[in-house]
Formats: C-alpha cells, sequence, structure tokens
C-alpha cells in the first residue's frame, strides 16, 4: 500500500495512476491524515461500484438483511406472484 500527499498527487498523477493500474491501493493523505483512497476500476466493475455506494440501495441491502434475520423472507414462488399481481394491475 502507497501512501501520497495531495501535493505529490498533483505532481505525479500518471505515475501514481500507473501503480493503481498493477493493482496496488494509495492512501491519499492531506496534512499527514488519510483523506481517500485511491484504487483501479475498470469499465465493467464500474456500473456495480455506483450501485454499491447508492444510498438507497444500501439502505435496501441492509433492510433485507436484517429482514432475513429476523425470519421475515419471501420464496421466489411468492414473490413471482406479487411481481405479476402488480404487472396485472398497471
Amino acid at each position: 500500500m502507497l501512501f501520497v500527499n495531495t501535493r505529490e498527487l498533483r505532481l505525479k498523477t500518471s505515475e501514481v495512476l500507473k501503480k493503481t493500474d498493477k493493482g496496488e491501493q494509495v492512501i491519499i493523505t492531506y496534512r499527514g491524515k488519510p483523506r481517500a483512497v485511491l484504487q483501479r476500476i475498470t469499465e465493467d466493475d464500474l456500473e456495480d461500484y455506483i450501485l454499491m455506494n447508492h444510498p438507497r440501495f444500501s439502505a435496501k441491502i441492509k433492510q433485507a438483511y436484517k429482514e432475513s434475520l429476523s425470519g421475515e423472507t419471501t420464496t421466489l414462488n411468492e414473490l413471482m406472484t406479487k411481481t405479476k399481481e402488480k404487472l396485472a394491475d398497471v
């Protein structure tokens, strides 16, 4: 793992990005304290990254997890039936 301050990042951006291309994560520091992480992302990973970091999606995942822990689950057949009913109403 590489630590780079904001000044070094500004002056050596392409070199830092080359490090991420090799799989290295870069910690960006500001005034000696960590502020951000820079890591490689591919076009294929972009949609997943955006989705997983979207606040509403994240909230729904947390809610579903809590429901599963409490036993509030729905079978696939129940879900399909509810979906068909909703589509029939449209």
